[in-house]
């Protein structure tokens, strides 16, 4: 039988964190002569999506969804110790220590992370494409809003509290990062992607010329309300707004979103005084 890295991830991981997964064992997979399966669980990580609602294919990854149910009982196998069945195979759980088998499960970025120090890191990137449905919808919205001559400001906001990435659901996070943002002149053309209807408001009022895709902002909390991870047409919109993301002429990335590793030269540090001078000249 053909080499085969089967992998997935936790149910609660979002797009970002499969890609980066996918991104390593793809990698390892292409250097060593495996082919990919990758079981794409569809759970609120994903707003309940299958791969195929959100994106287009991926070279060189069988993409295969999973229900909820089915994932949660590959979890408790994984986490028991006990081989993956799969396609009426017995599959061993990859392990830290141990050698590939030709047929193997890989876990989480646990078994993808081994499997990229195993072939010594640098894997080649994957760009997330959106599938042909929101891509249709995008070039309208580029050319209408002069999106290729914009800068691009995505602040993603962390709903985890003991997570690193800032900022939290904290006002003074929340307006810590304006402050920064606010150094920037209020003539800049920029596009708005951001999970706060706080933080969206209150750019769109400093920018004279600020876009953003409409959203719902449909959870309350106590510094605002914020976008409901779990509703199906909020995803399909973060794809939207991704995509014309990498397509400003300069961004800024707080809190990191799919695809930053592709525009990585795009990409400004603080301070933000640079981005003063993105309506005048090209980059």
């Amino acid at each position: 039988m053909a080499k085969l890295i089967v992998c997935s991830p936790t149910p609660s991981s979002g797009v970002r964190h499969r890609y980066i997964l996918m991104r390593q064992v793809k990698g390892f997979a292409e250097r060593s002569g495996y082919a990919v399966r990758m079981l794409w669980p569809v759970t609120s990580g994903v707003s309940f999506c299958r791969h195929e609602e959100l994106f287009a294919p991926v070279p060189g990854v069988e993409i295969e969804n999973i229900s909820q149910e089915d994932h949660a009982a590959l979890v408790k196998c994984v986490q028991a110790g006990k081989k993956v069945q799969h396609r009426g195979e017995s599959l061993s759980v990859l392990r830290d220590g141990q050698k590939p088998a030709e047929r193997f499960f890989s876990w989480d970025l646990e078994g993808s992370g081994m499997l990229m120090r195993l072939c010594g890191g640098n894997m080649p990137a994957i760009w997330a494409a959106p599938c042909a449905t929101l891509q249709s919808q995008l070039e309208p919205y580029i050319k209408k809003h002069a999106i290729r001559e914009r800068l691009g400001i995505r602040v993603r906001v962390e709903e985890v509290p003991h997570r690193d990435r800032k900022p939290h659901r904290i006002q003074s996070e929340l307006d810590s990062v304006l402050k920064s943002l606010f150094r920037i002149p209020w003539y800049a053309r920029v596009l708005l992607v951001t999970d706060s209807e706080y933080i969206q408001q209150t750019l769109a009022s400093h920018f004279m010329d600020a876009v953003f895709l409409p959203k719902r902002f449909g959870q309350r909390e106590s510094t605002g309300r914020y976008i409901y991870r779990k509703d199906k047409e909020e995803m399909a919109t973060f794809l939207k707004e991704v995509s014309c993301l990498c397509e400003c002429r300069k961004i800024i990335n707080i809190g990191g979103f799919l695809n930053d590793g592709m525009v990585r030269t795009r990409l400004l540090q603080e301070p933000y005084d640079a981005a003063a001078f993105l309506h005048v000249k090209r980059a």
